[in-house]
């Protein structure tokens, strides 16, 4: 059959199913892993100002055979995740075979607009609010301010400002990064050079630093000028100091960068287009590979291995809940118990859990006992208050650390379990914390032992806050 005699409406119509079909089957598999927020709606609605054609009405083959790749990949692991990187990219290629080849844009838009990325900010933010705390407590120092620092809370002078995930502008960071990229397509599109991949890349680092930069400067203008949360100046300094230490400097570096690492449009080198057969026979592979993965995917039933059997705590009820989770409550702890499948899979981390069931965290900060640590903190919900301790631990080692469990888990070591210790009473927690280790220790038969007194020590800073 010879497509060049086909007239221009009957040659959309096949790439036009292809692309309705790829909706279809994001909307039906992908309608959980969704988060429709803020920030999803705000790069949904970036998506045509930063998506830049070209004449030709093709896609990649090698970028077609590199998703069918990914949905085999997401399909082996059940992850949800690649699925979701999958079906962007199966999206992008669909929508070329109808308006043509556009930029790379839009798959770095919805990538830093997706759930993963989310979380991925809302772990690493615990560090580094507590080195912000750190460094602006320093500052506040150099500059003659009676301050202290404790976990993300800085004290001055009897007066306490915290660093909690609400109010700190670090859950500003996808936006930022989001904007970030509608700065540079706008640059692109104006100028008429294009940003070379690796520039995008350093680009958007930058826009990290210069984030970071924001929030140290709006964490000292706040405790300055003593703005507590409830403030409404609370948050509009945030969305100041993003402004003004972050996006402004980043566009105007951006623009005199441009003239120095950009090609111009006209002198970029144009693959010749694959033939519109070849492309819709790999988008109709791609496609059953979307609906088999997602069918997959769908279905997971998590396996836990013998070395994740469920231990028995002592003086617990047990109850098994989905996803391998499991629980154990008596009239004071509660303590759930998460498996982690492998090094590359995401935790049920306290932050997502709890804040998903309403709670808000407060006061967060690490505690010291003997050679390891865990986090503590304080949870909030109307006038129901919780203290709650969670760490890392797969039966010979205990941390906090992201990527220390992670590489010990890909050289191999026993699977890790989040472990997570919640009581009503903060005078409590210590006891429990020490109960659960002690518990553990027993049912692992190792020989770690906790150094009360050492931890005594350090736990009097935690009772402080509180």
């Amino acid at each position: 059959m010879n497509l060049s005699i086909i007239r221009p409406t009957e040659r959309l119509a096949v790439p036009i199913l292809v692309l309705g079909l790829y909706i279809l089957v994001g909307g039906i598999f992908l309608s959980e892993y969704l988060l429709w927020d803020s920030q999803w709606l705000l790069a949904m609605f970036l998506l045509p100002f930063v998506a830049q054609v070209q004449s030709h009405k093709s896609c990649s083959p090698v970028l077609l055979v590199t998703a069918i790749l990914f949905a085999i990949l997401a399909a082996t692991l059940q992850n949800s995740t690649l699925y979701f990187f999958t079906f962007i990219i199966a999206l992008w290629c669909g929508v070329q075979l109808i308006v043509g080849k556009i930029s790379l844009y839009p798959l770095l838009l919805l990538t830093i607009a997706s759930p993963i990325f989310k979380y991925i900010t809302s772990i690493i933010s615990f560090p580094l609010r507590m080195q912000l705390t750190t460094w602006a407590v320093a500052i506040l120092k150099m500059i003659d301010t009676q301050a202290e620092a404790a976990g993300n809370i800085i004290l001055v002078n009897g007066e306490e400002f915290s660093v909690d995930p609400a109010c700190a502008a670090l859950s500003m960071l996808s936006l930022s990064l989001i904007l970030a990229i509608f700065i540079l397509a706008h640059l692109q599109q104006t100028k008429q050079k294009v940003w070379p991949l690796w520039a995008v890349v350093l680009m958007l680092g930058g826009m990290l630093i210069l984030n970071l930069v924001s929030n140290l400067l709006r964490i000292l203008l706040l405790v300055w000028f003593k703005i507590l949360p409830g403030n409404p100046m609370h948050d509009v300094i945030g969305l100041l100091c993003l402004l003004i230490y972050a996006l402004v400097p980043f566009y105007f570096f951006a623009k005199g960068l441009q003239r120095y690492i950009t090609i111009p449009s006209q002198d970029r080198k144009v693959k010749a287009p694959i033939k519109l057969r070849t492309a819709l026979l790999l988008n109709f592979i791609l496609l059953i590979s979307l609906i088999l993965t997602g069918l997959n995917v769908k279905s997971k039933v998590p396996a836990i291995s013998l070395e994740q059997a469920t231990p028995q705590l002592n003086g617990f009820e047990t109850t098994k809940l989905e996803n391998g989770v499991t629980k154990y409550s008596n009239k004071d702890v509660l303590v759930y118990l998460k498996p982690v499948q492998a090094f590359y899979s995401t935790e049920h981390h306290p932050l997502i859990c709890w804040e998903g069931s309403g709670y808000k965290f407060r006061h967060v900060q690490t505690l010291q006992i003997g050679n390891y640590k865990v986090y503590v903190g304080e949870l909030q919900k109307g006038k129901d208050t919780l203290y709650t301790s969670w760490w890392m631990d797969n039966g010979q080692h205990r941390t906090i650390d992201q990527w220390d469990w992670r590489l010990r888990m890909l050289k191999g070591e026993a699977k890790f379990r989040l472990v997570n210790v919640t009581v009503a009473q903060k005078q409590e927690l210590a006891d429990a914390i020490l109960s659960i280790i002690e518990n553990q220790n027993n049912y692992s038969h190792t020989n770690t032992t906790v150094p009360t007194n050492n931890y005594q020590k350090q736990l009097s800073s935690f009772n402080r806050i509180f």
